[in-house]
């Protein structure tokens, strides 16, 4: 099922609009920062590991790593 917004936009395509924009987003960012600082900035809009990893273009577990090092560099810093 396919539902329409009021000006006829189909949400799917909003959808896959809003997903091009992210990846151009990345792309540009990756030129400037690492990934781990990519992963780092994206959770703090409270994505989920999946939905960060769809965006970078890695994996859930890849995300998770990058969570646990960061925990321990600041745990460490302490």
């Amino acid at each position: 099922m396919i539902t329409k917004k009021d000006d006829g936009v189909a949400m799917s395509d909003l959808l896959v609009q809003h997903k091009m924009t992210n990846r151009l987003l990345v792309a540009q960012l990756r030129s400037e920062i690492t990934q781990a600082e990519l992963i780092l900035l994206l959770e703090s809009t409270g994505a989920s590991y999946q939905e960060i990893a769809e965006v970078v273009g890695t994996t859930a577990p890849t995300v998770s790593n990058v969570f646990v090092r960061a925990r321990k560099r600041e745990k460490g810093k302490k």
